[in-house]
């Protein structure tokens, strides 16, 4: 048998197996029937748990590095606070954001800043245009608020990529078929990479994978990087939402963003 009939029965073969077709290999065929199955299977924290936390947060962009110890309270689906934990002297940054605000304290200038959860008055301040109910479900690993569209579905390695596509919108998003952990997200917008968030290093609590570290590159409308490296996480179940919603201090007027 000549070497140009070996090379066409191997390509044969790959095909057949689905390594090249793009087809469910054999070893993971049947965990799953449709993108809805992958979807659902997600692993997801218990409604109403708060996730508390402490990270090494780096955000880099056109205004330069800004790289601080902060702590985090994370509630699905869309309550976050966050504030820095200085070395010496008081915090210098505090945010909340709830269903229905934003809101930033700055003790250094004095400036308390209110404005409705927009994923616009976020990137004020993080500099990134995603919005705060978004970036919860991100920081804990998990996909972003329900995009409607056509779903489609594909294995990249071990992999499986679930596609939603609404219009020209398009979000990617990869899991882990072994225990359903999200490891990627993509959002494209007309051909445009709006952001894209890696999920690294997982924590596992109560048998649910969190990430122990979150990448989160932003293409549109500037370039910027905020890489996120959790120093310990921990859940407990809490239904309060009082830590979610800022306080002006005494004297202090708000400044309204909106």
């Amino acid at each position: 048998m000549n070497k140009k009939n070996v090379t066409l029965i191997c390509f044969v073969f790959l095909v057949i197996s689905g390594c090249i077709s793009g087809k469910i290999p054999e070893s993971t065929k049947g965990l799953v029937v449709s993108p809805k199955d992958v979807l659902g299977k997600i692993a997801m924290p218990a409604s109403g748990d708060v996730i508390r936390a402490t990270a090494n947060i780096t955000l880099n962009s056109s205004e330069g590095r800004y790289s601080r110890k902060m702590a985090l309270l994370l509630k699905t689906p869309s309550y976050l606070y966050t504030e820095t934990i200085p070395i010496f002297g008081p915090a210098d940054f505090f945010l909340s954001a709830n269903e229905e605000s934003l809101k930033v304290f700055l003790p250094g200038e004095g400036k308390f800043y209110v404005g409705k959860a927009t994923k616009k008055n976020l990137f004020l301040f993080l500099k990134v245009l995603i919005s705060p109910g978004d970036m919860v479900s991100i920081l804990v690993g998990l996909p972003p608020q329900i995009m409607e569209g056509n779903l489609s579905e594909y294995v990249e390695g071990r992999l499986y990529r679930v596609d939603i596509r609404s219009g020209k919108r398009k979000r990617s998003l990869w899991v882990n078929p072994d225990d359903y952990r999200l490891t990627k997200i993509e959002e494209i917008d007309d051909g445009r990479i709006i952001y894209r968030a890696t999920f690294r290093d997982p924590i596992v609590i109560d048998g649910i994978p969190y990430p122990g570290r979150v990448d989160i590159e932003v293409g549109e409308p500037e370039r910027a990087n905020i890489n996120i490296r959790y120093i310990d996480l921990e859940i407990s179940p809490d239904e309060d939402t009082v830590a979610f919603d800022l306080q002006a201090p005494s004297g202090i007027v708000p400044v309204f963003i909106d």
